[in-house]
């Protein structure tokens, strides 16, 4: 039986509020997402999902997702394609990857399952299911959005990225049939991605249903429509939409607000690199937080901060909208909130795959509980 879905237009809404809540300020905007599930709806698609445990142990599951980078340029592309003898001909290049993969495994997929929790991967992954006809799980293998694909649980537990089929907007087709390993296929993803203009759609990482049971984490569509609705009705009500966050997640902590008082960034590999510098109205207090896509370190007054796996996530101060690092902007009067990391990655191969150390940075990764003693 279906665990949950999208109902209606609100549904949609706050559902894309939520998985840009879980992106940890990267994930991508999720306003194409919500365009094409707003299509869907009026089609008479379903976009339901179905919970994790109601999966067959021997169903094929593959994994969707967009790879590439959140930098600004990424979405301004006409020039490029005009220059190459090319437009933005297939809506939903999620779907053409799917089919692709099929054909290339000679099965056909039984369900489909997000990457990772983002504006742009979830919302997408449910649009394929629901034109595919394809079982949607409640579930995903980060709970979070992360820039690498060796930082999913798939890849922590020894599970290969490979095969991979990428379709972009344009119709090209590539198939990644093997790879070393999963560093080599996420470096290959963000070159096919690079030549793509910034994007590619991939379907990768089949897996059996008794695998995919054992290591993706559970609920997190829910839980999404759950935060995004909770964020909606306490703006509604004239509460803090920051401070009710934590109703719905346990353990969230709001460590900063403030203004972006700094903003630097640069495209660089497939990524988007760089750093916001925070300042409150009153004091000398300085957050800076550094991201590659998404949030992964911070520094209080230079003193190294919470950092990933814990999601460190930039919100509007006064909405609680998510706000995506690629549109922030110097000026912007934002709240900083910490998410507990996930169990899947309080492990010494979770902070290995998302810590600081996984960063370049030379520092041991410190639970956000600890900096906040009861």
């Amino acid at each position: 039986m279906p665990a949950g879905g999208l109902f209606s237009e609100q549904d949609i809404a706050d559902f894309v509020r939520g998985t840009d809540f879980l992106s940890a300020s990267g994930g991508g905007a999720p306003t194409e997402a919500a365009a094409l599930l707003s299509d869907d709806l009026n089609r008479g698609l379903a976009i339901k999902w179905s919970e994790l445990t109601e999966l067959a142990d021997d169903a094929l599951v593959v994994s969707t997702f967009f790879s590439g980078t959140i930098a600004p340029e990424a979405w301004d592309t006409e020039t490029m394609e005009a220059e190459c003898g090319v437009r933005r001909e297939i809506v939903r290049p999620l779907v053409n990857s799917v089919r692709e993969l099929e054909e290339h495994l000679g099965e056909e997929a039984d369900a489909i399952i997000s990457v990772e929790i983002g504006g742009v991967n979830t919302g997408h992954t449910a649009d394929a299911a629901a034109n595919l006809g394809k079982v949607l799980l409640d579930a995903d293998y980060a709970g979070r959005a992360i820039p690498e694909a060796q930082c999913i649980t798939p890849a922590i537990f020894g599970e290969s990225i490979a095969p991979i089929a990428a379709t972009d907007f344009y119709g090209d087709v590539t198939i990644v049939k093997r790879a070393a390993n999963n560093t080599m296929a996420e470096r290959l993803g963000k070159f096919i991605a690079t030549a793509s203009f910034g994007h590619v759609a991939c379907a990768a990482i089949p897996l059996r249903g008794e695998i995919v049971k054992r290591i993706a984490l559970p609920g997190t569509l829910s839980e999404s429509l759950a935060i995004g609705r909770a964020i909606r009705l306490a703006r509604e009500a004239g509460q803090d939409p920051v401070v009710a966050i934590a109703d719905v997640l346990p353990g969230v902590r709001v460590v900063f607000r403030g203004e972006i008082a700094k903003r630097t960034w640069e495209n660089r590999d497939g990524y988007m690199w760089g750093e916001h510098e925070i300042a409150p109205a009153t004091g000398s207090d300085r957050l800076r937080i550094w991201f590659k896509n998404e949030n992964h370190q911070s520094w209080l007054n230079d003193e190294p901060f919470v950092s990933s796996p814990d999601i460190i996530e930039v919100v509007d101060d006064q909405t609680g909208e998510p706000r995506v690092n690629t549109d922030i902007e110097v000026g912007d009067r934002v709240a900083v909130l910490v998410v507990p990391r996930r169990p899947q990655f309080d492990n010494p191969g979770g902070i290995d795959a998302l810590g600081p150390r996984h960063w370049g940075f030379d520092l041991d990764f410190r639970p956000v509980e600890s900096f906040f003693p009861t």
